[in-house]
């Protein structure tokens, strides 16, 4: 198969779904507090699954925007795949999260946390007001949904693509490129520097906001338009090599050295896995795109089961029943809420991101 058709024939729809996987998993294990599920947050890789869905939109949402007609074109079809599951999320939980809140539903409905909540999660600002008045109270973390920072790093790079591929244009794609790559690293170790020094978790956090992913960010693009131009994805081996120097992160306190090769190491295995190997699955969006609905439900449904006692009485029916409603949930999102705004121009845009994480 010509190299430029694995454009149209690849498994980027699977390996989406598979991250998306991955950090419920990992969150079942984690917000359920669980010691029979605690190997989830051991062994599964969060950071692994949400650099990858980042490198994947560095890809595809390069691509839409290289082949939308305009870029008022692109922005609506950004717009239609991210926005309306986001904001149905934020409303629905503000609202049917009611009964498990610890304030009569007068005092709840009549709370000033819950308009913060509602005014700064809509506006990607998550971190002013992760929770609800009374909700998730005694969990081992109170937030609705804390896989939402990732959205707007997200929609931080959908803002950022066009002025990436205008400065590529004029300065060089390869120049433009690894000059933001280089800033992104430097953005990531800088505050890492800055943690260790102080102890602040601030400077944590604000190093993996969005300058600091945009390193996986630009690999993806650039793997884009290496596949545009017809040349080859990374062999088997270099996908290898990749998830070997990746895993010595685990290892070894050399945070220099990992912070620079990371992207690549990701890079060589996602590229390799989406393009060059064939295709595993050949319609697995055939019931619906799932895999955006999937990432952002997890966190509040893993919660809502954590609140029943679910995971008390039995750790895996637990996690077994959110996994199931989640799965339903993300289908039901896909169907009545996400395909119904991308039907209604006919857009059917790529690299939506349960961002990835």
């Amino acid at each position: 198969m010509d190299v430029r058709e694995r454009l149209r024939v690849n498994n980027f729809d699977l390996l989406r779904m598979v991250f998306a996987v991955m950090v419920m998993f990992f969150h079942s294990g984690v917000l359920s507090g669980a010691p029979e599920l605690a190997w989830m947050g051991r062994y599964i890789s969060p950071t692994f699954a949400v650099q990858a869905f980042f490198f994947v939109s560095g890809f595809l949402v390069t691509m839409s925007y290289e082949k939308s007609s305009s870029l008022r074109s692109y922005g609506e079809k950004r717009f239609r795949r991210i926005a309306p599951a986001y904001a149905f999320l934020v409303i629905s939980a503000a609202i049917f999260l009611a009964p498990l809140s610890t304030l009569p539903w007068r005092e709840y409905f009549a709370a000033l946390e819950l308009r913060r909540y509602v005014f700064f999660n809509l506006i990607l600002s998550n971190f002013s007001q992760p929770s609800l008045p009374g909700v998730f109270q005694g969990h081992v973390d109170r937030a609705i949904d804390g896989s939402l920072w990732t959205i707007k790093v997200e929609v931080a790079f959908y803002c950022a693509v066009p002025i990436l591929v205008q400065l590529s244009r004029r300065l060089g794609r390869i120049p433009t490129y690894v000059t933001v790559f280089a800033l992104s690293i430097a953005w990531r170790l800088g505050f890492a520097a800055l943690t260790a020094k102080t102890g602040n978790p601030f400077w944590a956090k604000l190093s993996i906001q969005a300058p600091g992913q945009l390193a996986y960010f630009v690999t993806g693009a650039l793997a884009y338009y290496r596949t545009e131009e017809g040349k080859p994805a990374p062999t088997w081996w270099m996908a290898l090599a990749g998830v070997a120097l990746y895993t010595t992160r685990f290892f070894s306190p050399a945070l220099l050295v990992h912070e620079l090769i990371g992207p690549f190491c990701v890079a060589a295995f996602v590229y390799w896995a989406s393009i060059r190997l064939p295709r595993l699955v050949a319609d697995v969006n055939k019931y619906g795109d799932a895999s955006y609905g999937m990432y952002l439900y997890h966190w509040p449904i893993i919660q809502v089961m954590v609140a029943l006692g679910l995971f008390a009485y039995s750790p895996w029916l637990g996690a077994v029943s959110a996994w199931v409603s989640n799965t339903a949930f993300s289908y039901f999102s896909w169907h009545f809420v996400e395909k119904r705004f991308l039907r209604h121009k006919k857009i059917h845009g790529h690299g939506s991101p349960p961002a990835t994480g």
